[in-house]
């Protein structure tokens, strides 16, 4: 099968890690990879996609497959995309032909999917009394968040993805259970920790990982959104947005799977890396004999934001032994052996992977899918110092010799008093591993599930404690130097502090209630005063009275008038945008401002 299509090379960069990584073919489904989708593309990543003469690709059971070759952009390889799915357990064999080298052959099985499925959780419910409420914007009710520890002179906004916070009950068949406070969707705080920008979703849908990213060298907003099983998963997507908050890319995944909550990174080549679970069916080791097992495999996808394409797909079934998950199977319904909870994309071909349910992090070729070394669980390639043991950790990160992690030390059967942001150092060269950094918060908070540890410059770092509501930004020392949260039964899997100015293409919105006239602009971060307009018609509206922002909403006394206006106005009293003109009462917005 001949392509022309124009070649780019790329530059291999030089990973953070002891020794470069060889460039190479990344090809995937991997080599004896046990359980790929019965819709996978045949991934070829690393080669111009003009070199590839032909991909042969023979099921046992279904035979020879045709399909079309679809490049990647930027000229980094092609997918082969079969015009019929597979067999479901059956091996499929693969040769790849390229101009000026031998033939490469490979195979894998193609999985053998459970006939189990997990419920979505309920998240109708709500508790008003925790939620936020406003004239302006009737049906917008983001949680009430309080600050214990303010200091507006912080740099930066904070990033926030409110959801109920998952209890597990590991006496009760690892059951998952949720007490909803309100609606979820992505949210931006203010630095005294005031809503600036509320997208607020409709049940069952919940959004996670809202954070500051850049898509193809220009800033954009990200996040996930999408229901969440009672197995504590995703299926959903992901969305890129401009600084108005336009959608520019809704990323799916690829190979017929759903996207999961865990993670949602953009690469400088303008890729997506995210994780997805898997239902299989499968017999483990040390159940009896003839049983079957669901299994939910953890898999690494990597994919082409411009098409849509996957360039890249990791297995963890295949690589990792199920001896090594600190799980059990008779303990659950969907047995957890994994549960890949951060992806980060290196330098040289490589992505380093935290897997909570193996208490380990794996630094992974894409090349091979090899795994280079492990650090933690069953069999770290590094001994740990005092104090460096984690458990079930998430928001792992590479960073030249230090890996960064938010460790729970919490979740059946372990239980520390606290959780805390926890760094380690690496000596790669007598392979052992050193506390360099822990920070816990000094009332003791045990999150059972999720967390984020950012680094920020000046060496001050922002937790965020998952399950539990609590997010908190401590100093180069240690110190506390701003502390919120979100209300009881609420959490963020993970919270950001970030840069962040945006001008909404929507406007202002006007709304009188007891003699008061109210302004808000979802999503506008340059607003310093309100100026309200008031007349006896659209026609003749005037200015009557200015107040300072005060928050996502604004109250500002003005006189009776049959007509009013808001106007935004910036520091220097430059226009922003005015809101439509309101009579009759000014009743609040009765629909979301997107």
């Amino acid at each position: 099968m001949r392509l022309r299509f124009a070649a780019a090379a790329a530059a291999a960069a030089i990973p953070l890690s002891a020794a470069p990584a060889r460039a190479d073919l990344a090809l995937s489904p991997a080599r004896n990879t046990p359980d790929a989708s019965p819709q996978t593309q045949i991934s070829v990543l690393g080669v111009a996609p003009t070199r590839i003469v032909s991909v042969r690709v023979v099921g046992a059971t279904s035979g020879a497959h045709t399909g079309r070759l679809a490049p990647y952009s930027g000229g980094r390889g092609a997918s082969f995309v079969p015009k019929t799915a597979f067999t479901a357990g059956e091996k499929v064999a693969v040769t790849l032909r390229l101009r000026g080298r031998s033939p490469i052959a490979w195979s894998f099985t193609v999985a053998q999917p459970s006939d189990k499925t997990p419920p979505i959780l309920t998240i109708t419910q709500t508790q008003p009394d925790k939620l936020q409420h406003f004239v302006t914007e009737l049906g917008l009710t983001p949680p009430q968040i309080t600050v214990t520890r303010p200091n507006p002179s912080l740099p930066g906004s904070i990033f926030v993805t409110p959801l109920p916070s998952p209890v597990v009950h590991p006496e009760s068949n690892n059951a998952v259970t949720i007490s909803p406070v309100g609606p979820g969707g992505p949210m931006i705080l203010d630095a005294r920790g005031r809503v600036v920008w509320f997208h607020q979703l409709d049940p069952p849908n919940v959004a996670a990982n809202l954070r500051f990213q850049r898509y193809r060298g220009k800033p954009a907003l990200t996040w996930w959104q999408g229901p969440v099983t009672a197995a504590a998963y995703g299926l959903g997507e992901g969305v890129i947005a401009d600084r108005s908050y336009r959608t520019i890319k809704t990323v799916k995944a690829g190979n017929g799977y759903l996207m999961d909550l865990h993670e949602f990174s953009l690469t400088p080549d303008g890729d997506a890396l995210f994780p997805i679970y898997q239902l299989v069916s499968l017999h483990v080791p040390g159940t009896p004999a003839g049983t079957q097992t669901t299994l939910m495999d953890a898999i690494v996808q990597e994919v082409d934001v411009a098409t849509g394409l996957v360039v890249w797909e990791w297995h963890s079934l295949g690589h990792v032994p199920l001896g090594q998950s600190y799980a059990t199977a008779g303990n659950s319904a969907y047995y957890d052996a994994y549960h890949i909870n951060s992806i980060q994309s290196l330098g040289g071909g490589r992505v380093f992977v935290s897997m909570r349910d193996t208490c380990a992090v794996y630094l992974i070729d894409r090349a091979g899918s090899r795994i280079v070394w492990r650090l933690g669980g069953k069999a770290s390639a590094f001994k740990l110092g005092s104090g460096a043991r984690f458990w079930f950790q998430h928001d792992a990160q590479l960073h030249g010799n230090e890996v960064t992690m938010f460790d729970d030390e919490a979740g059946p059967p372990q239980k520390a008093p606290s959780s805390r942001g926890l760094t380690l150092r690496l000596d790669f060269k007598h392979r052992r591993a050193s506390v360099a950094r822990s920070l816990r918060r000094a009332d003791d908070v045990s999150a059972q599930s999720e967390g984020s540890n950012e680094m920020l410059s000046g060496g001050q770092r922002f937790l965020g404690f998952g399950a539990q509501p609590w997010f908190t930004q401590f100093s180069s020392t240690g110190k506390v130097i701003f502390d919120a949260r979100l209300p009881i039964d609420d959490g963020s899997y993970r919270v950001y502090r970030f840069p962040w100015t945006a001008r909404p293409v929507t406007k202002p919105v006007a709304a009188v209630s007891g003699g008061a006239l109210y302004a808000s602009w979802n999503g506008a971060t340059a607003v310093a005063r309100w100026q309200a307009l008031a007349g006896a018609d659209a026609g003749a509206l005037k200015p009557v009275a200015t107040a300072a922002r005060s928050g996502f909403e604004t109250k500002i006394p003005v006189p009776s008038a049959a007509v009013y206006a808001v106007r935004a106005l910036d520091a220097k009293g430059h226009v922003l945008a005015t809101s439509a003109s309101c009579q009759g009462g000014c009743a609040g917005a009765a629909s979301r401002a997107r």
